[in-house]
C-alpha cells in the first residue's frame, strides 16, 4: 500500500509538472524571438547610446511593457515580455580583439543564436556584422545591423543600398567629419591645421579615409597635417605629443584598441584621462561619447539614433511590413552640435558667442572622474 501511494503520488507530480511545462510553453508561443549582438562591451559609451536607441524603440512599440524590463534587459541580458523574448550578448572584440579571440566569440554566439532560434537578429557595429552576419547570410532569418562604418558594401553582404537583395539590411555611419571640423572652428577661429589621433581598428580605418578624402577634395575647413594611427599605447603617447607640437588642434577618432607594453589592454577612459590630462590644444570628434569622455566638441553620429533606427527597421520585419532583402539601408539624420564645457574651459575657449550653434552641453568629463 504505501509503494502503491508513492507511485501515485509521483504519477500525480508528474502530470502536474507536465502541466507546468506545457503552459510555459504555450505562454512563449506567438512571441516574437529576438536576439541582439553587440560588437563591444557594456561600459563601452557607445555601446550604451546603441542599446539606449534600440530598448526605447522597443519600449515604444509595446515589445518591452514597461521600464523595468528595460533595465532587466541591461542588467540580465535576457528579459521575456508580453510580446517577445530578448536575448542579447557582446561579442567584447575592443579588449579581445585577435583573430583567435574574434573567431571563438564568433563561434560560440552563432551557437547560441542557432539554440535560440530568433525570428530576427540584430547585430550591433562591425565585428559583429562582420562575422556573425556571414554565419547567417542567406537563411531564412532577417538580420539588421547599426553602426558599420564606412560604406557597408564593403563586406559582400548586399547587392546595393538601395536594394539589398539578401536577408540583411541595416544603418550605417555616414560619418558628420566636416560638420564636426567646422564646429571645431566656429569654436577656436585661429585654428588652421589639425592632426588625427587615432586607435589602428575596424572602427577607426574607414573614418581617416574619409578624412583624408575631404583633405584631398579641398573641402575640409582645417588643413590635416598628420596622423597618429597605432594599438601601443606608449607609441601612442609619444607621436601624440610629438604631433601636438606641430598644429593647432585634433581630430580624436577612436582610441579603445590600445595595448600597453605587456600586452593588456588599456581602457578607453585611461587613454582618455592621460590624452586630457597632457594635450592643451582643442580638439573634435565624431561622436558623442567622446565628448562625455572629455573632448570639446562633436557634430554627433548619435549611437542612440543608431540603435533606435536599426530596431525600428527589425519591428518593421516582424510586424510583416518588410523584408530584409529589399529595406533600403539608411544612415540617421545627425545628432546635436556638442561641447564640453569643462574642456572649454581648461582650454580658456569662450563658448558666448556660440550658444546659437551649441545644442547640447556637456558639463562632466568620464574620463578625469577616473
Amino acid at each position: 500500500m504505501v509503494r502503491f501511494d508513492s507511485l501515485y503520488r509521483f504519477f500525480v507530480f508528474y502530470l502536474l509538472a507536465l502541466s507546468f511545462v506545457s503552459g510555459l510553453v504555450s505562454a512563449s508561443e506567438g512571441k516574437a524571438r529576438i536576439f541582439v549582438v553587440d560588437s563591444y562591451h557594456s561600459e563601452y559609451l557607445w555601446s550604451q547610446a546603441t542599446h539606449n536607441g534600440m530598448q526605447k524603440c522597443f519600449l515604444e512599440n509595446g515589445y518591452l511593457d514597461n521600464d523595468e524590463q528595460s533595465s532587466d534587459l541591461w542588467e540580465f541580458n535576457f528579459v521575456e515580455t508580453d510580446r517577445a523574448i530578448i536575448q542579447k550578448e557582446w561579442m567584447d572584440t575592443k579588449k579581445k580583439n585577435s583573430f583567435t579571440q574574434i573567431a571563438k566569440s564568433t563561434h560560440d554566439i552563432s551557437l547560441k543564436i542557432r539554440n535560440f532560434m530568433p525570428d530576427i537578429l540584430l547585430l550591433g557595429d562591425d565585428n559583429a556584422a562582420r562575422y556573425i552576419g556571414a554565419e547567417f547570410l542567406d537563411t531564412d532569418m532577417d538580420i539588421v545591423f547599426w553602426g558599420i562604418n564606412g560604406l557597408p558594401l564593403k563586406y559582400g553582404f548586399l547587392d546595393s543600398l538601395e536594394n539589398p537583395g539578401h536577408n540583411i539590411t541595416g544603418v550605417w555611419q555616414s560619418g558628420y567629419h566636416k560638420e564636426s571640423l567646422e564646429l571645431l572652428k566656429a569654436l577656436v577661429p585661429e585654428a588652421t591645421t589639425y592632426g588625427i589621433v587615432s586607435c589602428d581598428s575596424e572602427t577607426t580605418r574607414p573614418k581617416i579615409k574619409q578624412l583624408k578624402a575631404l583633405e584631398s577634395l579641398g573641402d575640409s575647413p582645417l588643413s590635416l597635417n598628420g596622423v597618429v594611427q597605432t594599438n601601443s599605447f606608449s607609441q601612442f603617447k609619444k607621436e601624440v605629443l610629438a604631433l601636438a607640437e606641430t598644429v593647432d588642434a585634433f581630430f580624436v577618432l577612436n582610441h579603445d584598441t590600445l595595448m600597453n607594453d605587456e600586452g593588456k589592454h588599456v581602457p578607453m577612459l585611461e587613454v582618455g584621462n592621460w590624452y586630457l590630462s597632457n594635450i592643451r590644444i582643442p580638439e573634435t570628434s565624431h561622436e558623442g561619447q567622446f565628448v562625455k569622455e572629455g573632448m570639446l566638441c562633436t557634430a554627433n553620429d548619435s549611437g542612440y539614433n543608431q540603435g533606435f533606427e536599426a530596431a525600428r527597421i527589425a519591428l518593421d520585419i516582424l510586424g510583416g511590413n518588410a523584408k530584409a532583402k529589399n529595406t533600403p539601408v539608411i544612415t540617421p539624420k545627425r545628432g546635436p552640435f556638442m561641447v564640453n564645457t569643462q574642456r572649454a574651459k581648461s582650454l580658456d575657449i569662450s563658448l558666448v558667442d556660440n550658444m546659437d550653434i551649441i545644442e547640447e552641453l556637456v558639463h562632466e568629463s568620464a574620463a578625469l572622474s577616473q
